[in-house]
């Protein structure tokens, strides 16, 4: 669109501009796109993208071009902020790309077999997760007598 035709100022890329609102809290921007009818804008420091119409924007006053290079200006680490991200208190963790070793089933234990043989088809079958989940029940799985034993009839009612 040439500018002659343009009803309000043509903004260049990259400028920053006050768009006045009915709450009295004029939004700051930046020019990000331009299409001719609409004007794209990028709150300063990021955020959200809006459009605005080329007539309702205007250059930013002194104060709020302060406010601009405020929220727009990096923040460095200084004191011990600094210092701990420049160290590194602990070495990093490895992990190892070692399969874990498949699981020993107890000695006469049906379910610990069981489990065995669905934890190696799982290995064959490179389904790791299915894997562990069986090296896990052989893990947890009981193998001595409950420490309270109850008996089989119920007490009887008074």
């Amino acid at each position: 669109m040439p500018e002659n035709d343009c009803p309000g100022p043509v903004p260049g890329l990259g400028t920053f501009m006050a768009e006045d609102t009915t709450e009295g809290t004029p939004r700051l921007g930046k020019v990000t796109a331009w299409d001719g009818n609409a004007v794209h804008l990028r709150p300063p420091g990021g955020g959200t993208v809006w459009t605005a119409a080329p007539s309702g924007l205007r250059r930013p006053t002194d104060e709020e071009r302060a406010l601009i290079r405020i929220l727009t200006s990096p923040v460095t680490a200084s004191g011990p902020a600094r210092r701990a991200r420049q160290t590194c208190p602990e070495p990093p963790v490895v992990l190892s790309v070692d399969l874990v070793p498949p699981a020993v089933p107890a000695p006469g234990c049906a379910t610990c077999a069981l489990a065995a043989d669905w934890e190696r088809y799982h290995l064959r079958t490179h389904d790791q997760s299915a894997a562990a989940d069986f090296r896990i029940e052989m893990r947890n799985h009981p193998h001595t007598e409950p420490k309270l034993t109850l008996p089989a009839d119920p007490p009887e009612r008074p």
